[in-house]
């Protein structure tokens, strides 16, 4: 099939964008103890990765993914003469998910930098993972 593996690829991409943002961002909000818009998410997240900065057209959907699930509830802002922002926190649901998930998580990461380590030969670069 022409071009399946592009298309294999976006769609392994998306989806694994999806999985791996999905805990930091409940862990962001409700760490950050105040509702925050998207593009604050956006910084927090360059800020404590060193500078990776994901993409906006990854955020909101998984933002807006994460809502529809009871994670986490946006609502727009009603403050007079400032820009109008959606802002999200952390529900009660969502923050039982992470306390259940993180731990989990950190034990599979574990071994996926192993994987990956093994996976691009022993390079320095893959330490940093």
């Amino acid at each position: 099939m022409p071009g399946g593996n592009q298309v294999w690829r976006e769609d392994f991409g998306r989806e694994m964008r999806r999985g791996l943002l999905s805990i930091p961002l409940l862990w962001i909000l409700r760490e950050n103890g105040a509702p925050m818009y998207g593009y604050e998410i956006i910084q927090t997240i360059a800020k404590t990765t060193g500078g990776w900065v994901p993409e906006a057209g990854t955020i909101y959907p998984l933002l807006r993914r994460l809502e529809s699930k009871g994670l986490v509830k946006g609502e727009w802002s009603t403050i007079a003469n400032v820009p109008r922002r959606r802002y999200y926190w952390t529900t009660s649901r969502g923050k039982e998910a992470e306390k259940r998930i993180v731990p989990e998580w950190k034990r599979h990461s574990s071994g996926f930098r192993e994987f990956v380590q093994e996976l691009l030969g022993g390079r320095s670069d893959a330490r940093q993972l």
